[in-house]
Protein backbone atom coordinates (compact mmCIF):
# COMPACT_ATOMS: atom_id res chain seq x y z
CA UNK A 1 0.00 0.00 0.00
CA UNK A 2 1.48 3.36 -1.25
CA UNK A 3 1.27 6.74 1.33
CA UNK A 4 1.24 10.01 0.57
CA UNK A 5 4.24 11.74 0.78
CA UNK A 6 4.69 14.92 3.07
CA UNK A 7 7.52 16.91 2.75
CA UNK A 8 9.76 13.31 2.29
CA UNK A 9 8.74 11.25 4.55
CA UNK A 10 5.57 8.84 4.22
CA UNK A 11 2.50 10.16 5.98
CA UNK A 12 0.08 8.38 8.39
CA UNK A 13 -3.88 8.62 7.41
CA UNK A 14 -6.21 8.86 5.08
CA UNK A 15 -8.61 6.01 3.56
CA UNK A 16 -7.53 3.79 1.58
CA UNK A 17 -8.97 3.16 -1.90
CA UNK A 18 -7.56 1.11 -4.69
CA UNK A 19 -5.70 1.35 -7.41
CA UNK A 20 -7.23 -0.26 -10.78
CA UNK A 21 -5.79 -1.77 -14.28
CA UNK A 22 -8.20 -0.04 -16.95
CA UNK A 23 -6.62 -2.97 -19.26
CA UNK A 24 -8.00 -5.57 -17.13
CA UNK A 25 -10.85 -3.82 -14.46
CA UNK A 26 -8.77 -4.94 -11.79
CA UNK A 27 -6.98 -3.48 -8.73
CA UNK A 28 -3.39 -4.36 -8.51
CA UNK A 29 -2.42 -1.78 -5.39
CA UNK A 30 -3.98 0.49 -2.61
CA UNK A 31 -3.53 4.11 -1.76
CA UNK A 32 -3.56 6.15 1.04
CA UNK A 33 -6.29 8.94 -0.15
CA UNK A 34 -6.55 12.68 1.50
CA UNK A 35 -10.22 12.43 2.17
CA UNK A 36 -10.97 15.55 4.32
CA UNK A 37 -7.84 17.91 3.02
CA UNK A 38 -6.27 17.50 7.01
CA UNK A 39 -3.06 15.83 4.70
CA UNK A 40 -2.72 18.85 2.32
CA UNK A 41 -2.81 21.25 4.75
CA UNK A 42 0.30 18.76 6.64
CA UNK A 43 1.79 18.94 3.33
CA UNK A 44 1.24 22.78 3.04
CA UNK A 45 2.99 23.37 6.62
CA UNK A 46 6.00 21.33 5.59
CA UNK A 47 6.17 22.99 2.65
CA UNK A 48 7.05 26.46 4.51
CA UNK A 49 10.12 24.77 5.72
CA UNK A 50 10.97 24.08 2.21
CA UNK A 51 10.43 27.46 1.45
CA UNK A 52 13.42 28.40 3.37
CA UNK A 53 15.66 25.99 2.69
CA UNK A 54 15.31 26.28 -1.34
CA UNK A 55 15.67 30.45 -0.86
CA UNK A 56 18.83 30.06 0.85
CA UNK A 57 20.39 26.91 -1.27
CA UNK A 58 22.45 29.38 -4.53
CA UNK A 59 20.84 28.45 -7.70
CA UNK A 60 23.66 26.32 -9.05
CA UNK A 61 22.82 23.87 -6.13
CA UNK A 62 19.11 23.60 -7.31
CA UNK A 63 20.01 23.03 -10.67
CA UNK A 64 22.53 20.24 -9.64
CA UNK A 65 19.69 18.80 -7.75
CA UNK A 66 17.84 18.88 -10.95
CA UNK A 67 20.32 17.38 -12.92
CA UNK A 68 20.94 14.40 -9.96
CA UNK A 69 16.70 13.93 -10.45
CA UNK A 70 17.17 13.51 -14.06
CA UNK A 71 19.83 11.16 -14.21
CA UNK A 72 17.91 9.14 -10.94
CA UNK A 73 14.87 9.02 -12.82
CA UNK A 74 16.57 7.82 -16.36
CA UNK A 75 17.92 4.89 -14.29
CA UNK A 76 14.75 4.00 -13.40
CA UNK A 77 12.73 5.08 -16.36
CA UNK A 78 11.75 1.02 -17.23
CA UNK A 79 9.88 0.81 -14.14
CA UNK A 80 8.08 4.17 -13.67
CA UNK A 81 7.00 3.71 -17.51
CA UNK A 82 5.86 0.45 -16.61
CA UNK A 83 3.73 1.53 -13.53
CA UNK A 84 2.09 4.41 -15.44
CA UNK A 85 1.27 1.78 -18.46
CA UNK A 86 -0.53 -0.10 -15.34
CA UNK A 87 -2.62 2.51 -13.26
CA UNK A 88 -3.31 4.88 -16.43
CA UNK A 89 -3.48 2.15 -19.25
CA UNK A 90 -0.97 3.84 -21.46
CA UNK A 91 0.46 1.79 -24.03
CA UNK A 92 4.07 1.20 -22.87
CA UNK A 93 5.95 2.33 -25.57
CA UNK A 94 3.73 5.95 -25.14
CA UNK A 95 4.71 5.06 -21.57
CA UNK A 96 7.79 5.27 -22.21
CA UNK A 97 8.15 8.82 -24.39
CA UNK A 98 6.60 10.14 -21.70
CA UNK A 99 8.90 9.05 -19.27
CA UNK A 100 11.65 10.20 -21.52
CA UNK A 101 10.14 13.87 -21.54
CA UNK A 102 10.30 14.12 -17.80
CA UNK A 103 13.37 13.29 -17.21
CA UNK A 104 14.33 16.00 -19.94
CA UNK A 105 12.21 18.61 -18.46
CA UNK A 106 14.10 18.21 -15.27
CA UNK A 107 17.33 18.83 -17.73
CA UNK A 108 16.04 21.59 -19.15
CA UNK A 109 14.98 23.24 -16.20
CA UNK A 110 18.31 23.90 -14.58
CA UNK A 111 19.68 24.76 -17.57
CA UNK A 112 16.85 27.75 -18.48
CA UNK A 113 16.75 28.71 -14.71
CA UNK A 114 20.12 30.74 -15.21
CA UNK A 115 18.52 32.29 -18.02
CA UNK A 116 15.60 33.20 -17.00
CA UNK A 117 16.65 34.28 -13.47
CA UNK A 118 19.37 36.72 -14.05
CA UNK A 119 17.64 40.03 -14.30
CA UNK A 120 18.19 43.08 -15.77
CA UNK A 121 19.77 46.55 -15.41
CA UNK A 122 18.08 49.72 -16.89
CA UNK A 123 19.44 52.67 -17.99
CA UNK A 124 17.49 55.04 -16.47
CA UNK A 125 19.35 57.79 -17.28
CA UNK A 126 17.47 57.63 -20.52
CA UNK A 127 14.46 59.01 -18.72
CA UNK A 128 13.50 62.68 -17.73
CA UNK A 129 11.28 61.51 -14.99
CA UNK A 130 11.98 61.21 -11.95
CA UNK A 131 14.63 63.87 -12.10
CA UNK A 132 18.09 62.44 -10.57
CA UNK A 133 18.00 59.20 -13.02
CA UNK A 134 21.73 60.19 -14.03
CA UNK A 135 23.04 59.18 -10.19
CA UNK A 136 20.89 56.02 -9.99
CA UNK A 137 21.04 52.67 -10.63
CA UNK A 138 18.35 49.68 -11.49
CA UNK A 139 17.98 46.32 -11.16
CA UNK A 140 15.68 44.12 -11.39
CA UNK A 141 15.63 40.43 -9.98
CA UNK A 142 13.07 37.59 -9.61
CA UNK A 143 12.46 36.09 -6.54
CA UNK A 144 10.56 32.81 -5.59
CA UNK A 145 6.76 33.40 -5.42
CA UNK A 146 5.97 31.00 -2.30
CA UNK A 147 4.42 27.65 -2.18
CA UNK A 148 2.84 26.78 -5.28
CA UNK A 149 -0.18 24.10 -5.66
CA UNK A 150 0.01 21.75 -8.58
CA UNK A 151 -3.08 19.90 -9.34
CA UNK A 152 -2.36 17.00 -12.20
CA UNK A 153 -4.61 15.27 -15.16
CA UNK A 154 -4.96 11.68 -15.05
CA UNK A 155 -3.50 11.32 -18.36
CA UNK A 156 0.12 12.65 -18.09
CA UNK A 157 1.21 11.62 -14.52
CA UNK A 158 4.55 11.70 -14.99
CA UNK A 159 5.30 14.64 -17.71
CA UNK A 160 2.69 16.78 -15.94
CA UNK A 161 4.68 16.48 -12.98
CA UNK A 162 7.59 17.65 -14.43
CA UNK A 163 6.11 20.51 -15.75
CA UNK A 164 4.29 21.45 -12.39
CA UNK A 165 7.49 20.31 -10.12
CA UNK A 166 10.95 21.40 -12.45
CA UNK A 167 10.75 24.77 -12.87
CA UNK A 168 9.33 25.70 -9.84
CA UNK A 169 12.36 24.30 -7.65
CA UNK A 170 14.39 26.18 -10.04
CA UNK A 171 12.89 29.20 -9.64
CA UNK A 172 12.64 28.37 -5.14
CA UNK A 173 9.25 27.71 -5.07
CA UNK A 174 7.97 24.57 -3.03
CA UNK A 175 5.35 22.44 -4.24
CA UNK A 176 2.42 20.29 -3.27
CA UNK A 177 0.92 18.04 -5.95
CA UNK A 178 -2.41 16.55 -5.99
CA UNK A 179 -2.45 13.56 -8.37
CA UNK A 180 -5.53 12.52 -10.19
CA UNK A 181 -7.51 10.01 -8.35
CA UNK A 182 -6.78 7.09 -11.07
CA UNK A 183 -3.24 7.40 -11.40
CA UNK A 184 -1.36 8.73 -7.99
CA UNK A 185 1.23 6.08 -8.33
CA UNK A 186 3.71 7.18 -10.73
CA UNK A 187 4.01 10.99 -9.34
CA UNK A 188 4.41 8.77 -5.71
CA UNK A 189 7.26 7.03 -7.31
CA UNK A 190 8.98 10.13 -8.89
CA UNK A 191 8.71 11.79 -5.88
CA UNK A 192 10.94 9.42 -3.77
CA UNK A 193 13.26 9.49 -6.42
CA UNK A 194 13.68 13.20 -6.51
CA UNK A 195 14.07 12.65 -2.35
CA UNK A 196 16.89 10.53 -3.23
CA UNK A 197 18.75 12.72 -5.63
CA UNK A 198 19.00 15.50 -2.54
CA UNK A 199 16.21 17.31 -2.81
CA UNK A 200 15.29 19.80 0.36
CA UNK A 201 12.98 18.49 2.76
CA UNK A 202 9.61 19.78 2.30
CA UNK A 203 10.15 21.22 -1.20
CA UNK A 204 8.03 18.30 -2.54
CA UNK A 205 4.83 16.77 -1.07
CA UNK A 206 2.65 14.72 -3.32
CA UNK A 207 -0.64 14.32 -2.02
CA UNK A 208 -3.39 11.91 -3.45
CA UNK A 209 -6.77 12.50 -2.95
CA UNK A 210 -9.79 13.83 -4.48
CA UNK A 211 -12.18 17.00 -4.58
CA UNK A 212 -11.81 17.62 -0.87
CA UNK A 213 -7.77 17.81 -0.89
CA UNK A 214 -7.86 19.72 -3.99
CA UNK A 215 -10.15 22.33 -2.32
CA UNK A 216 -7.53 22.81 0.59
CA UNK A 217 -4.75 23.69 -1.36
CA UNK A 218 -6.65 25.81 -3.68
CA UNK A 219 -8.10 27.79 -0.15
CA UNK A 220 -4.75 27.70 1.61
CA UNK A 221 -3.55 31.71 2.05
CA UNK A 222 -0.24 30.01 2.68
CA UNK A 223 -0.55 28.25 -1.16
CA UNK A 224 0.74 31.43 -3.66
CA UNK A 225 0.30 30.06 -6.93
CA UNK A 226 -1.59 26.92 -8.56
CA UNK A 227 -1.05 25.58 -11.95
CA UNK A 228 -3.74 22.66 -12.94
CA UNK A 229 -4.38 20.63 -15.80
CA UNK A 230 -7.87 19.07 -16.52
CA UNK A 231 -11.01 19.63 -17.51
CA UNK A 232 -12.45 23.07 -18.33
CA UNK A 233 -15.53 22.62 -15.50
CA UNK A 234 -13.50 22.26 -12.65
CA UNK A 235 -10.44 24.41 -14.47
CA UNK A 236 -12.77 27.33 -14.04
CA UNK A 237 -13.97 26.56 -10.41
CA UNK A 238 -10.50 26.44 -9.34
CA UNK A 239 -9.75 29.62 -10.80
CA UNK A 240 -12.53 31.04 -9.49
CA UNK A 241 -11.35 30.47 -6.26
CA UNK A 242 -7.58 30.98 -6.66
CA UNK A 243 -8.27 34.16 -8.27
CA UNK A 244 -10.54 35.83 -5.30
CA UNK A 245 -7.75 34.74 -2.93
CA UNK A 246 -5.34 36.66 -5.13
CA UNK A 247 -3.54 33.40 -6.34
CA UNK A 248 -1.13 33.31 -9.30
CA UNK A 249 -2.70 30.93 -11.95
CA UNK A 250 -1.58 28.75 -14.94
CA UNK A 251 -4.91 27.04 -15.91
CA UNK A 252 -4.35 24.57 -18.68
CA UNK A 253 -7.57 22.78 -19.30
CA UNK A 254 -9.72 21.22 -22.13
CA UNK A 255 -9.44 20.93 -26.53
CA UNK A 256 -11.46 20.16 -29.22
CA UNK A 257 -8.93 20.61 -31.70
CA UNK A 258 -10.03 20.29 -35.45
CA UNK A 259 -7.42 18.99 -37.83
CA UNK A 260 -8.49 20.11 -41.43
CA UNK A 261 -7.56 18.71 -44.78
CA UNK A 262 -7.66 20.54 -47.87
CA UNK A 263 -8.02 19.60 -51.41
CA UNK A 264 -4.79 19.66 -52.06
CA UNK A 265 -3.40 17.85 -49.01
CA UNK A 266 -1.35 15.31 -49.29
CA UNK A 267 -4.18 12.74 -48.21
CA UNK A 268 -2.33 9.70 -47.57
CA UNK A 269 -0.36 11.40 -45.47
CA UNK A 270 -3.03 13.47 -43.45
CA UNK A 271 -5.00 10.44 -42.84
CA UNK A 272 -2.08 8.63 -41.16
CA UNK A 273 -1.48 11.38 -39.01
CA UNK A 274 -5.15 12.02 -38.24
CA UNK A 275 -5.45 8.55 -36.99
CA UNK A 276 -2.47 8.40 -34.33
CA UNK A 277 -3.40 12.20 -33.53
CA UNK A 278 -6.56 10.89 -32.81
CA UNK A 279 -6.18 7.39 -31.04
CA UNK A 280 -3.12 7.58 -29.19
CA UNK A 281 -3.25 6.70 -25.84
CA UNK A 282 -7.42 6.13 -26.95
CA UNK A 283 -8.30 9.65 -27.72
CA UNK A 284 -7.24 10.86 -23.57
CA UNK A 285 -4.93 13.70 -24.70
CA UNK A 286 -6.28 17.25 -24.36
CA UNK A 287 -4.58 18.31 -27.92
CA UNK A 288 -5.95 15.17 -29.64
CA UNK A 289 -7.33 15.77 -32.82
CA UNK A 290 -11.01 15.82 -31.65
CA UNK A 291 -12.85 16.80 -34.95
CA UNK A 292 -11.66 16.01 -38.67
CA UNK A 293 -12.65 18.35 -41.43
CA UNK A 294 -11.95 17.84 -45.21
CA UNK A 295 -12.36 19.08 -48.26
CA UNK A 296 -15.54 17.71 -49.69
CA UNK A 297 -13.16 17.30 -53.20
CA UNK A 298 -11.05 14.52 -50.83
CA UNK A 299 -13.32 13.15 -48.52
CA UNK A 300 -13.95 9.66 -50.68
CA UNK A 301 -10.00 9.73 -50.40
CA UNK A 302 -9.20 10.21 -47.40
CA UNK A 303 -12.36 8.71 -45.52
CA UNK A 304 -10.86 5.42 -47.42
CA UNK A 305 -7.21 5.75 -46.44
CA UNK A 306 -8.13 6.93 -42.95
CA UNK A 307 -10.64 3.77 -42.14
CA UNK A 308 -7.77 1.80 -43.25
CA UNK A 309 -5.33 3.32 -40.90
CA UNK A 310 -7.40 3.15 -37.89
CA UNK A 311 -8.62 -0.31 -38.76
CA UNK A 312 -4.63 -1.40 -38.66
CA UNK A 313 -4.00 0.04 -34.95
CA UNK A 314 -3.98 -2.88 -32.67
CA UNK A 315 -6.01 -2.82 -29.75
CA UNK A 316 -5.07 -4.32 -26.10
CA UNK A 317 -3.03 -4.42 -22.72
CA UNK A 318 -1.18 -1.76 -21.97
CA UNK A 319 1.97 -3.62 -20.94
CA UNK A 320 1.84 -5.03 -24.59
CA UNK A 321 4.41 -4.52 -26.80
CA UNK A 322 2.52 -4.48 -29.72
CA UNK A 323 -0.33 -2.55 -28.37
CA UNK A 324 -1.73 0.81 -30.49
CA UNK A 325 -4.68 1.56 -28.68
CA UNK A 326 -5.39 0.53 -25.02
CA UNK A 327 -8.08 1.06 -22.58
CA UNK A 328 -10.28 4.41 -20.86
CA UNK A 329 -9.39 5.49 -18.08
CA UNK A 330 -12.45 4.12 -15.89
CA UNK A 331 -16.00 2.09 -16.61
CA UNK A 332 -17.36 5.33 -16.45
CA UNK A 333 -15.20 7.01 -19.69
CA UNK A 334 -16.08 3.96 -21.68
CA UNK A 335 -19.30 4.03 -21.07
CA UNK A 336 -20.07 7.72 -22.31
CA UNK A 337 -18.12 7.56 -25.33
CA UNK A 338 -21.54 4.94 -26.40
CA UNK A 339 -23.62 7.76 -25.52
CA UNK A 340 -21.60 9.82 -27.61
CA UNK A 341 -21.72 7.66 -30.59
CA UNK A 342 -25.41 7.53 -30.18
CA UNK A 343 -26.16 11.39 -29.92
CA UNK A 344 -23.95 11.20 -33.27
CA UNK A 345 -25.64 8.66 -35.03
CA UNK A 346 -29.63 9.93 -33.76
CA UNK A 347 -28.56 13.41 -35.36
CA UNK A 348 -27.89 12.46 -39.04
CA UNK A 349 -24.15 11.10 -38.54
CA UNK A 350 -22.84 7.92 -40.32
CA UNK A 351 -21.18 4.89 -38.34
CA UNK A 352 -17.66 4.14 -40.52
CA UNK A 353 -15.89 1.70 -38.40
CA UNK A 354 -16.48 0.46 -34.32
CA UNK A 355 -19.17 2.00 -32.10
CA UNK A 356 -19.22 -0.71 -28.85
CA UNK A 357 -17.30 -1.58 -25.99
CA UNK A 358 -15.12 -4.51 -26.40
CA UNK A 359 -16.29 -7.67 -25.42
CA UNK A 360 -12.97 -8.25 -23.05
CA UNK A 361 -11.78 -7.20 -19.69
CA UNK A 362 -11.32 -3.92 -19.16
CA UNK A 363 -12.61 -0.26 -20.19
CA UNK A 364 -12.30 -0.64 -23.77
CA UNK A 365 -13.80 0.75 -26.49
CA UNK A 366 -13.67 0.08 -30.22
CA UNK A 367 -11.67 2.91 -32.30
CA UNK A 368 -14.52 4.70 -33.96
CA UNK A 369 -15.44 6.70 -37.22
CA UNK A 370 -18.13 8.33 -37.93
CA UNK A 371 -18.91 10.48 -41.19
CA UNK A 372 -21.24 13.11 -41.48
CA UNK A 373 -20.74 14.25 -38.55
CA UNK A 374 -23.49 16.82 -37.44
CA UNK A 375 -22.13 20.30 -35.97
CA UNK A 376 -24.59 20.23 -33.41
CA UNK A 377 -23.70 16.57 -31.75
CA UNK A 378 -21.75 15.98 -28.79
CA UNK A 379 -18.85 14.85 -30.80
CA UNK A 380 -18.52 17.86 -32.47
CA UNK A 381 -19.41 19.96 -29.64
CA UNK A 382 -17.75 18.43 -26.56
CA UNK A 383 -14.46 17.26 -25.36
CA UNK A 384 -14.59 13.51 -26.52
CA UNK A 385 -12.35 11.81 -24.07
CA UNK A 386 -12.02 8.67 -25.99
CA UNK A 387 -11.08 6.78 -29.35
CA UNK A 388 -14.28 8.36 -31.06
CA UNK A 389 -13.18 10.13 -34.31
CA UNK A 390 -16.11 12.57 -36.18
CA UNK A 391 -15.23 13.41 -40.04
CA UNK A 392 -16.83 16.05 -41.65
CA UNK A 393 -17.35 17.35 -44.94
CA UNK A 394 -16.50 21.29 -46.14
CA UNK A 395 -17.22 23.18 -49.36
CA UNK A 396 -14.57 26.01 -49.11
CA UNK A 397 -12.13 27.63 -46.47
CA UNK A 398 -14.33 30.00 -44.95
CA UNK A 399 -16.26 26.69 -43.77
CA UNK A 400 -13.66 24.93 -42.85
CA UNK A 401 -12.61 28.09 -40.56
CA UNK A 402 -16.12 28.28 -39.22
CA UNK A 403 -16.39 24.92 -38.02
CA UNK A 404 -13.00 25.05 -36.36
CA UNK A 405 -13.39 27.85 -34.50
CA UNK A 406 -17.46 26.89 -33.54
CA UNK A 407 -16.50 25.28 -30.21
CA UNK A 408 -15.64 26.88 -26.66
CA UNK A 409 -12.19 25.30 -27.03
CA UNK A 410 -9.00 26.60 -28.41
CA UNK A 411 -5.83 24.88 -27.56
CA UNK A 412 -4.52 23.87 -31.14
CA UNK A 413 -5.36 22.82 -34.79
CA UNK A 414 -3.61 21.37 -37.98
CA UNK A 415 -3.84 22.39 -41.82
CA UNK A 416 -2.60 20.01 -44.53
CA UNK A 417 -1.95 21.33 -47.57
CA UNK A 418 0.79 21.98 -49.91
CA UNK A 419 0.14 25.41 -50.59
CA UNK A 420 2.20 26.80 -46.86
CA UNK A 421 0.85 30.35 -47.94
CA UNK A 422 -2.57 29.41 -47.95
CA UNK A 423 -2.30 26.98 -45.11
CA UNK A 424 -0.50 30.50 -43.12
CA UNK A 425 -3.76 32.44 -44.14
CA UNK A 426 -5.67 29.80 -42.83
CA UNK A 427 -3.87 29.66 -39.55
CA UNK A 428 -3.82 33.18 -38.46
CA UNK A 429 -8.00 32.83 -38.65
CA UNK A 430 -8.06 29.60 -36.32
CA UNK A 431 -8.52 30.64 -32.82
CA UNK A 432 -6.18 28.57 -30.89
CA UNK A 433 -3.09 28.40 -29.22
CA UNK A 434 -0.81 26.46 -31.81
CA UNK A 435 -1.64 25.80 -35.63
CA UNK A 436 0.94 22.79 -37.49
CA UNK A 437 0.73 22.81 -41.14
CA UNK A 438 1.44 19.34 -42.17
CA UNK A 439 1.63 17.36 -38.53
CA UNK A 440 -0.33 16.30 -35.71
CA UNK A 441 -2.08 18.07 -33.03
CA UNK A 442 -0.72 16.31 -30.41
CA UNK A 443 3.07 18.32 -31.59
CA UNK A 444 4.55 20.29 -28.09
CA UNK A 445 8.19 21.10 -27.38
CA UNK A 446 7.90 21.04 -23.83
CA UNK A 447 10.61 24.27 -23.15
CA UNK A 448 7.80 26.78 -25.20
CA UNK A 449 4.70 27.84 -24.15
CA UNK A 450 1.77 25.24 -24.47
CA UNK A 451 -1.48 26.60 -23.86
CA UNK A 452 -4.38 27.38 -25.83
CA UNK A 453 -7.50 30.47 -25.69
CA UNK A 454 -10.96 30.63 -25.25
CA UNK A 455 -11.86 28.20 -22.66
CA UNK A 456 -8.81 25.97 -22.85
CA UNK A 457 -6.80 28.11 -21.08
CA UNK A 458 -6.40 30.91 -18.64
CA UNK A 459 -3.40 33.04 -17.16
CA UNK A 460 0.36 32.29 -18.40
CA UNK A 461 1.26 29.32 -20.59
CA UNK A 462 2.82 26.41 -19.38
CA UNK A 463 6.74 25.83 -20.66
CA UNK A 464 10.20 25.45 -18.94
CA UNK A 465 10.72 29.59 -19.26
CA UNK A 466 7.45 30.52 -19.05
CA UNK A 467 6.70 28.72 -15.74
CA UNK A 468 9.65 30.02 -13.98
CA UNK A 469 8.30 33.45 -15.29
CA UNK A 470 4.72 33.22 -14.15
CA UNK A 471 5.75 31.70 -10.63
CA UNK A 472 8.32 34.00 -9.56
CA UNK A 473 7.85 37.86 -8.59
CA UNK A 474 9.61 40.67 -10.59
CA UNK A 475 11.06 43.19 -7.83
CA UNK A 476 12.83 46.28 -8.94
CA UNK A 477 16.01 47.52 -6.76
CA UNK A 478 17.20 50.97 -7.05
CA UNK A 479 20.61 52.32 -6.09
CA UNK A 480 20.94 56.30 -5.60
CA UNK A 481 24.59 56.35 -5.80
Amino acid sequence: MRRPIIGGEPAEGGSIAPVIDPSNGAQFEEVAMDADGDLVRAAIDAAEEGARALSAMPLSERGRVLLRAADALESRSEEIALLLAREGGKPIRDARVEVGRAVSLFRAAAEEARFVLEGSVYRVDAYDYPPGNDRRLVLSVREPLGIVGAILPFNFPANSFAHKVAPNIAAGNPVVVKPAPATPLTPLLMAEVLYGAGLPRGALSVVPGGAEAGDALVSSRKVSGITFTGSTAVGLSIASKASSLGKRIMMEMGGSDPLIVLEDADVAAAASTAARARFEYAGQNCNAAKRILVSSRVAGDFMRAFRAAVASMRVGDATDESTDVGPLISERSADAMGEIVRDALERGGRLELGGRRMGRPGFFFEPTVISDAPPDSRAMREEVFGPVAPVREFSDEDEAIELANSTVYGLQASIFSRDLGRALRIARRLAAGAVMVNESTRLRWDALPFGGVKLSGLGPREGVRSTIEAMTNLKILSFNI
